[in-house]
């Protein structure tokens, strides 16, 4: 399943709720329609009270709830694929519609957790730039929720840098509070994957690390798009075998495959586990090699479109801009 927060275009992003793509275009509303199943199938009388719990507006609150919410989910999910068969123009119990055509809807970052662990030199092609070299451990920094922006939001070029680069990463979204997590039990804690395009401001990145560390490079306004939907563990069998493909005005700038990475998935959340992990954090597995730092030509300019692409999740697609002044 791919699940989404989204809103109708023209909505206010206070009005965003859960959705599941249904067939290839469809977005359904999930708390809307667990309602109406649970009334007027099961016969539930208070049904819109259990959808509003185990179906809330963000997926971060979704997985916090834990087996009901996915058991929830599952209901509402067989159901929805019936009814669009037979009515596809249906209404909820106020009268909202149920189905709204994908290219009508507004899509927001997936998850907005309480840590992004954004892993770098994961990949040999990586490795090889400025003369980096893979550790023992995994190489990690922090991005922080405010790098966040979802699908089609602007990436704000500052005007400090001329070095903007980018980097398409399969994200790992975890689905429980869990410490300490054998490499052998990694994916029993993992919810699902999206698209994480890790932005960096190479010439800041620079002068930060010439003070013995980096973070603003990193973690400037709108580092971090996201989404343009977490697509769940068990449509994924093999997340270590992914094509990833970064697009800059429709040129091809990176090409790999996740099956490169020198620490797996399971490595990389059993080595972070040392901390708590939270639903909804990300991991954020590292980026084959390519970008400005293999040709300085390719650094992004205002107008510059990103096309974001991993097999079996789709393609996050964003646009760079000068970051207005203030």
């Amino acid at each position: 399943m791919k699940l989404m927060r989204y809103s109708r275009k023209g909505e206010k992003p206070a009005q965003a709720r859960l959705g599941v793509l249904v067939g290839k275009d469809l977005v359904a509303d999930l708390r809307a329609s667990y309602a109406r199943y649970l009334i007027e199938e099961i016969g539930n009388p208070k049904g819109r009270e259990l959808a509003a719990i185990f179906l809330p507006p963000y997926i971060a609150q979704f997985l916090h709830v834990g087996a009901a919410a996915w058991e929830a989910l599952s209901e509402a999910y067989g159901w929805l694929s019936d009814l669009v068969k037979s009515e596809s123009q249906a209404l909820g119990l106020s009268g909202e519609q149920l189905f709204m055509p994908l290219a009508e809807c507004r899509l927001f970052a997936p998850v907005r957790g309480s840590k992004i662990i954004a892993i770098g030199r994961n990949y040999p092609g990586c490795t090889r730039n400025e003369g980096k070299r893979a550790g023992k451990v995994p190489a990690y920094f922090i991005k922080v929720p405010s790098c966040v922006v979802g699908p089609g939001r602007d990436i704000l070029k500052p005007p400090p840098t001329n070095q903007l680069d980018c980097e398409t990463e399969l994200a790992v979204v975890i689905g429980r509070k869990c410490k300490h997590v054998p490499e052998d039990k990694a994916y029993d804690v993992i919810a699902g994957y999206t698209i994480l395009n890790d932005i960096t401001a190479r010439d800041v990145g620079n002068i930060e690390r010439r003070a013995g560390h980096m973070l603003l490079g990193k973690t400037l306004d709108t580092f971090a798009p996201m989404g343009p939907w977490l697509v769940t563990k068990v449509e994924i069998h093999d997340p270590m075998h992914l094509r990833i493909r970064t697009r800059v005005n429709g040129e091809l700038r990176q090409d790999g495959n996740t099956s490169e990475m020198i620490h797996s998935i399971p490595r990389l959340v059993s080595y972070m586990s040392q901390m708590t992990l939270m639903p909804g954090d990300v991991i954020s597995t590292g980026s084959p090699g390519g970008g400005g730092l293999a040709r300085p030509e390719w650094f992004l300019n205002a107008g510059d479109v990103i096309e974001a692409e991993i097999d079996k999740i789709g393609t996050l697609v964003n646009a760079v801009v000068d970051e207005p002044k203030s």
